[in-house]
């Protein structure tokens, strides 16, 4: 069997963690469009547009203001990868060998995302697994990470790649 050392796996397990200057800049932009909105407010007959301007946004600064102070982390181990922080509930385990490996799928309107399929005995024929495999992947990873989707769907290959063989 081989050690993390023959693999060339410095440690045991590696955490990434969510990119805070991204976070910050998507942040920056809600709280510009709420400024927005709030001038609308002075325009006759856009109050509804204000409010919706204005509510939206203001949830999506909630939303980036927390993911600040709890960033999406990633952790990779000789098992799996954990996500946890960010609106995550509670942390969630997926071991290496019930994916089939990572990829970069893009978005109906623009944008990419990093998804992976489950293995075939893996998955779960539930009436939302079928809805969401449907749009491209059995699951996904939030966006906002430090690297790009595909920089970072290559990490998480090699680093599978490398766990899978380590426990044969």
């Amino acid at each position: 069997m081989a050690s993390w050392r023959d693999i060339s796996v410095p440690e045991r397990f590696t955490t990434i963690k969510g990119s805070r200057g991204k976070t910050l800049l998507y942040l920056a932009i809600s709280l510009g469009f709420v400024a927005i909105g709030t001038f609308l407010f002075r325009a006759p007959g856009q109050t509804t547009i204000a409010w919706l301007c204005t509510g939206f946004f203001a949830m999506c600064a909630v939303v980036f203001a927390w993911l600040l102070v709890h960033p999406h982390t990633l952790t990779l181990d000789e098992r799996g990868f954990t996500l946890s922080g960010g609106m995550v509930r509670a942390p969630k385990t997926i071991s290496w060998r019930d994916i089939e490996g990572f990829f970069v799928y893009r978005l109906p309107k623009g944008g990419k995302m990093i998804g992976y399929n489950f293995a075939p005995g893996v998955r779960k024929d539930t009436v939302m697994a079928k809805i969401v495999r449907g749009l491209a992947a059995d699951g996904a990873l939030p966006k906002g990470w430090s690297e790009s989707p595909d920089e970072m769907a290559q990490t998480l290959n090699a680093y599978r790649a490398r766990a899978l063989s380590a426990r044969r």
